[in-house]
């Protein structure tokens, strides 16, 4: 038995029917076996005898299915392989002469089709070949004839002949192909890439399964395209320009990157590489065609550039503002609009030539590395003078003086931020800003202050003369009062000398009282820690005559070391001013308490003043209660003032007072001070 003849014989009846899949089997025992197979490889053949030998059962007679869709007989599912829907099938059974069914020889195709005479003749008689070569040993065949039958185009039955070197010569080429086919088959079905088979007209012959991921269709709609159909249109003038110049043997092969049109209507991005296959002819036979999904990748670059375009959009729109890159060692790598603008050199000028170094003024350099030397200990030169603090991680920016191209300087705000790619700098990252106009408007605002420092002291020595001289001329006046006074009383028996005494007294105090308020607005006192408890019992103690001549009742609750940063005079005047006015203004009708009570609340320290005097209508005075000279009961030692001053007071160490108040009812002072 020739193994051989088989596979050809095989082969040959799947061309008969210009079908894709033939298969020849023997019964062995109670099973048939495969002999020879053509057109699907050695793990599928169990699937095929099975299929085969379904469809079959046990008859002895040849079956024809032209068509699996339409032959309303067939009972069998038409799919052996999952990719393979089988459309057209023959099965004929190899019959003994005893009525014995030895084998089949069996034909699939995908694509429903019907035979004519001459290829059913055909096929009988490789079945009857097949018959002779399984029944007769090798020995009995002739050896100078190698029955090759086949039809030429002109479908008459051709018989190859030859001596037995020549039948063993073609055998073992016949062999060798078969063994190629096989290889060439199993890396084209299972190759990572897609592999597609396409004739001149850019019908698909053959697909592999990768092919069929990428573009969503199953090999079968597929066979029913062509590339042009799922190709871009403006892709597909460029790959048929390729595919002429190929034909016309201008190129051995070519590769471009062109779009598919995916079956759910996405674009697949893909590189195509195709070379061509000849016919004996020299015409085409087919397109080999090798195709890669590059989708992924196409939508990171398109991702990328999309990312690129918004930063150079950026650093193009930012035309006050210098962005300057560099590379590890210096050398500028990006130049922006706004750096062209400020230091007036072009980006083709300075990068991948200059370093930064070009618009540094040398001595600022010089300096700057000195105290970096001083601050690590080590020394340090040219660019690492701009970016070590980058470098290491610490901040880095700084006033630096940059000089033009035509040699102008001006002053910048430069900050310089390391560029890292995986954890490495790759590269630094200088953006400036020119502060010409800030230092300029710094320096005027510096000229105004020495102004206005220099007025408040001529205002504080015309104040303190005003103040001095006034205080004087009305102690003078009052003095000569008195002693007028004492000298000749009867001369104040008159009403016109009282009032001019009474009038000398209201100057001397509004002097008194104005002097208090100026040293209030100008003076330039220190702070301190003071505690406050120290600073009420002390007030306390001074009062305690009028404390006791007025039956008030204190009670105190301020903790021990409750400490606030003041100015010892003002808190001082601030305690006794509250302390006196509850007393000034206590309740006749009953027993008067004045509660002094204290926490800390956020960045203050709170002390309240609580009593229960006769209150304020705060609906009609709340607006002037801290003005000057405002009085809002019948007092008449109340002159308005020391509200206003305590109001100022505490304002000036940066703290605030509320009041809550009801007529008859009582008032209560809260004093906010900061504490340290």
């Amino acid at each position: 038995m020739d193994i051989n003849e088989f596979y050809f014989l095989a082969k040959l009846a799947a061309q008969i029917c210009n079908s894709k899949i033939s298969l020849i089997t023997n019964l062995e025992g109670k099973d048939q076996k495969p002999i020879a197979e053509f057109g699907i490889l050695p793990d599928q053949l169990s699937s095929l005898v099975t299929f085969s030998s379904q469809i079959l059962g046990p008859t002895k007679d040849i079956l024809i299915i032209e068509n699996f869709h339409t032959d309303l007989n067939s009972n069998h599912t038409a799919v052996f392989l999952k990719d393979f829907r089988t459309q057209f099938f023959v099965g004929v059974p190899l019959v003994s002469e005893d009525g014995s069914v030895w084998g089949v020889v069996s034909i699939l195709d995908d694509k429903p089709k019907t035979l004519n005479a001459n290829q059913l003749e055909l096929l009988q008689e490789i079945t009857t070949r097949v018959k002779h070569l399984i029944i007769q040993k090798p020995e009995d065949l002739p050896t100078n004839e190698l029955i090759l039958q086949g039809s030429s185009s002109h479908e008459k039955t051709l018989s190859l002949f030859g001596t037995k070197e020549a039948i063993t010569q073609i055998r073992k080429l016949e062999k060798d192909l078969r063994a190629s086919e096989t290889a060439f088959r199993g890396n084209f079905d299972n190759a990572a890439v897609g592999m597609a088979l396409i004739d001149e007209n850019g019908k698909w012959l053959k697909v592999n399964k990768r092919v069929c991921e990428i573009v969503g269709y199953t090999e079968s709609e597929l066979m029913q395209l062509t590339f042009q159909d799922i190709t871009h249109p403006d892709d597909l003038n460029a790959d048929l320009s390729y595919l002429e110049e190929l034909v016309a043997d201008k190129r051995r092969f070519y590769q471009m990157e062109k779009r598919y049109f995916h079956k759910n209507g996405n674009i697949v991005y893909i590189i195509l590489a195709v070379s061509m296959v000849k016919n004996e002819e020299g015409r085409v036979h087919y397109f080999v065609s090798q195709i890669i999904d590059i989708t992924e990748w196409k939508l990171v670059e398109q991702k990328l550039k999309i990312a690129l375009a918004k930063n150079q959009a950026i650093l193009d729109s930012s035309t006050l503002v210098a962005i300057i890159s560099t590379d590890t060692e210096g050398t500028i790598t990006e130049f922006n609009h706004g750096a062209e603008k400020m230091l007036g050199y072009t980006s083709d000028e300075l990068i991948g030539k200059f370093t930064p170094k070009i618009f540094h003024i040398e001595g600022e350099i010089e300096e700057r590395g000195k105290l970096l030397s001083t601050e690590y200990n080590q020394q340090f030169s040219g660019f690492e003078i701009l970016i070590y603090n980058a470098k290491i991680g610490k901040p880095n920016t700084l006033e630096w003086t940059h000089k033009r191209k035509d040699g102008s300087t001006f002053p910048v705000l430069l900050s310089i931020t390391a560029v890292k790619q995986n954890e490495k700098i790759s590269g630094y990252l200088g953006v400036a800003v020119d502060i010409s106009e800030l230092k300029k408007a710094e320096a005027e605002i510096q000229s105004l202050l020495d102004i206005t420092s220099e007025q408040n002291n001529r205002l504080k020595n015309f104040t303190n003369i005003v103040s001095h001289n006034l205080r004087s001329h009305s102690f003078g006046i009052s003095g000569m009062m008195d002693i007028l006074q004492r000298t000749y009383p009867e001369y104040f028996q008159n009403e016109m000398m009282s009032l001019l005494l009474g009038a000398t007294e209201n100057l001397k105090r509004t002097i008194e009282d104005l002097t208090a308020v100026i040293k209030v607005n100008l003076a330039q006192e220190n702070y301190e820690l003071i505690e406050i408890n120290q600073v009420v019992q002390k007030n306390l103690e001074s009062l305690a005559l009028q404390i006791l001549e007025s039956k008030l009742k204190v009670e105190v609750n301020l903790q021990n070391q409750f400490l606030v940063r003041v100015i010892p005079a003002y808190l001082d005047s601030i305690v006794l001013n509250l302390i006196t006015n509850a007393i000034k203004y206590k309740a006749k009708d009953r027993d008067s308490i004045l509660k002094i009570v204290g926490f800390r609340k956020n960045k203050f320290i709170e002390v309240q003043f609580e009593d229960n005097g006769q209150g304020i209508d705060l609906k009609k005075h709340s607006d002037k209660l801290f003005g000057m000279y405002k009085t809002f009961h019948e007092n008449k030692e109340a002159r308005g003032v020391g509200l206003f001053i305590s109001k100022n007071q505490i304002e000036t160490m940066g703290g605030k007072i509320e009041v809550e108040s009801t007529v008859g009812i009582g008032t209560k002072f809260t004093v906010f001070l900061p504490y340290e």
